[in-house]
């Protein structure tokens, strides 16, 4: 029977994908004839696929069963698994984790968006401008395919769209240091990628299967089974392959010591894509995916690797938020010191996974909202800076704020928020995060999470005070206004931060709590 086969699945699942590759291939077309279509034909994809994003929420949100899962393809005889329980087929499946996502992806990315249309006659060439545009949208395509896909297959296809995307964004601009960027990102990228696919390879021949939720099961299977049993073997398959995977996702999460290409590729591309790449992309391929096959896949909170993967990921975790945030101290451009910063905020993301707990999940996937939201407006803010004045380093900030009282202030809350001041949404992701060590039985561990948000301090409040009270050192020939196009995204996302801090209750108690105990649950 050639037809798709739902369940408690949803035909959006498939649609904004295909609506945002279909609205690529047509901006290639009309791209170079007509400038204002191919604007409108952007928008009007972007802000489609962001609607169908909601719906998909709202569909995930009120599921019993906390997740929608969607057949399509061949089914036999109209069933839709074989007899040993394995799907047939294509599977996407969307819980709770993978629309929050979804959401992130599609809404951020509309905003980046609205944002680009004034941006990148500033930045790019008009001849690029239908590459940027296509690319764009293709990395978008590959960032909710990941978050929606059941199978290790389809993931990994989505997987490369979104990084190939990724790597032609940095370089779009033709510069050479754009370019010398992207050299760096595409071979620690396909060194991410070959670890990756041989991990895909271990786990397929230990488990026979694709589909994420039946490898689970095969797994816990292997994992349990006697020495006497013939699939015992397995298991030595199961190690290579986690560790495999491991190191290929940490190295896209830039998580130490695979961080160094973060701080390169992030500063020399466009803000508006910057924006993405720190607040999306890294969590879309990294953060994610790691979450997914860990738990998922692997199957950790079982005990079969915790009691060793727990001190390396707290290890590394701790690491890494203290090595992006003594990197970023010592910068002095302004793009390169929030590129480090991100460093530093995925060491908070892993610190929450690392205690394979469900609080520490769902402290983890609260500041992953937070951080795409924060870091998403701290690029845009820098973009405007440049857009309007040309400034990239911090030093040259003096008195900048009363030039720009509005786009500064969005940077102020910004840096309150990823420093941790209260009420706002990065105090309470900290918050939350310190709270799960402590119930985790490990409080020792706050001590690291207060000495990093003193770092995060020293270098946000030095461009605070340099804008405010900073001796001016050039002279700025600032135009009339920034575009609206450009401020209005910055105001939404500085609003959002607000919001989510005092509002605290729906985000976390009514979304990352759920996401993390479905992501906790064990399928058998």
């Amino acid at each position: 029977m050639n037809q798709a086969l739902t369940q408690t699945g949803s035909h959006i699942q498939v649609l904004i994908p295909i609506c945002l590759i279909a609205a690529s291939v047509i901006v290639v077309l009309i791209g170079r004839r007509s400038s204002k279509w191919r604007d409108t034909l952007v928008m009007v994809a972007v802000a489609l696929s962001a609607c169908l994003s909601v719906i998909i929420f709202l569909k995930v949100f009120s599921s019993a069963s906390g997740h929608i899962e969607y057949f399509l393809g061949y089914g036999w005889h109209g069933a839709r698994y074989l007899k040993t329980g394995q799907p047939i087929g294509i599977v996407l499946r969307t819980d709770i984790f993978g629309a929050i996502m979804l959401l992130l992806i599609t809404g951020l990315g509309l905003l980046a968006a609205v944002y680009s249309i004034p941006y990148v006659h500033h930045e790019i060439t008009d001849a690029r401008h239908t590459h940027y545009y296509t690319l764009f949208m293709l990395m978008l395509a590959g960032m909710t395919g990941i978050v929606m896909t059941g199978d290790i297959f389809n993931f990994y296809v989505f997987f490369e769209i979104a990084s190939l995307s990724s790597y032609a964004l940095v370089s779009i601009t033709g510069k050479a240091e754009s370019l010398e960027a992207t050299f760096k990102y595409l071979l620690v990228g396909a060194l991410s990628s070959i670890f990756i696919v041989f991990g895909i390879g271990l786990l397929f021949n230990a488990t026979g299967t694709l589909n994420m939720q039946y490898a689970s099961r095969q797994v816990t299977r292997i994992m349990t089974s006697g020495p006497d049993s013939y699939i015992y073997p397995f298991r030595y398959l199961i190690f290579a392959s986690l560790a495999l995977l491991v190191m290929g996702f940490s190295i896209k999460a830039a998580l130490f010591p695979g961080h160094a290409w973060l701080a390169d590729a992030h500063p020399v591309a466009p803000s508006s894509i910057s924006a993405l790449l720190s607040g999306l992309v890294i969590k879309a391929t990294g953060i994610y995916p790691l979450v997914r096959f860990l738990f998922g896949v692997f199957v950790i909170q079982e005990g079969h690797y915790g009691s060793l993967l727990r001190p390396l990921f707290l290890t590394v975790s701790i690491v890494t938020m203290f090595g992006g945030s003594f990197f970023a101290i010592a910068q002095t451009k302004l793009k390169r010191m929030l590129a480090f910063s991100t460093i530093a905020q995925v060491g908070y993301i892993m610190f929450g996974i690392a205690l394979i707990t469900e609080m520490g999940i769902a402290a983890s996937i609260l500041h992953i909202i937070n951080h795409a939201i924060v870091k998403g407006m701290l690029f845009l803010v820098s973009g405007i800076i440049i857009y309007q004045t040309g400034i990239t380093d911090i030093a040259d900030m003096g008195k900048l704020s009363y030039k720009m009282p509005i786009t500064m202030l969005c940077f102020t809350v910004g840096a309150c928020s990823m420093v941790g001041v209260p009420p706002l949404s990065g105090f309470m992701s900290k918050w939350v995060l310190a709270n799960a060590a402590f119930k985790a039985g490990l409080p020792f561990l706050i001590v690291f999470l207060l000495l990093s948000s003193l770092l995060n301090a020293v270098y946000y409040f030095r461009v605070v005070a340099i804008s405010y009270f900073g001796d001016p050192r050039i002279d700025i020939k600032k135009k009339e206004k920034p575009p609206a196009m450009m401020q209005v995204p910055v105001m939404i996302l500085a609003i959002l931060v607000v919001l989510i801090g005092i509002l605290i209750k729906f985000p976390y108690h009514q979304t990352a709590m759920p996401a993390a105990a479905r992501i906790f649950e064990i399928h058998r």
